[in-house]
């Protein structure tokens, strides 16, 4: 059967249920104090629609002022049908506590995400990691891309300290 407009219509539609579902949810697993702001930009992706490899430059800025440069890796096993050539993630970055070292944020972290785009997209990724799984990455606001397409899956990320 093609490919046609009803279906990405379903598609973009199931992935925007399961993005407004798993935010929420998230957040009441980590609780903590929001120490600052993660941006990342997509600097690179391999797709082969069931297991995505996504690649991407990240600015942490802590509350604290200044700001710390990491490189992401996204692996994500689960559907993904999107081409998105500009994807931007923004994360609130939670912590049990606000006395958090440079280089903190380096680890792995785990989680689910759904997105979709038709043009402009959004999308949403919430995951949990770090030292001692003690950070958790809330979406700021709704992750902004553009492309066309969804996707919705588990995705680890490896942040790793430049």
């Amino acid at each position: 059967m093609p490919f046609d407009t009803m279906n990405m219509t379903k598609l973009l539609g199931a992935a925007m249920i399961v993005a407004a579902a798993i935010v929420p949810a998230a957040a009441e697993q980590k609780k903590g104090v929001k120490v600052g702001i993660l941006s990342c930009e997509l600097t690179g992706k391999t797709n082969a629609i069931v297991y995505t490899d996504e690649t991407f430059a990240c600015i942490y800025n802590p509350n604290s002022g200044g700001n710390e440069q990491y490189s992401g890796k996204i692996t994500r096993i689960g559907v993904d049908l999107e081409w998105t050539p500009d994807q931007q993630l923004i994360w609130a970055v939670m912590a049990p506590t606000t006395d958090v070292d440079g280089g903190a944020l380096a680890g792995t972290y785990g989680g689910v995400s759904a997105s979709a785009a038709l043009g402009a997209g959004v999308g949403a990724k919430v995951l949990v990691g770090g030292l001692d799984k003690s950070f958790a990455l809330q979406p700021l606001s709704i992750a902004g891309s553009t492309g066309a397409g969804a996707s919705a899956g588990i995705e680890s990320l490896e942040l790793t300290s430049k």
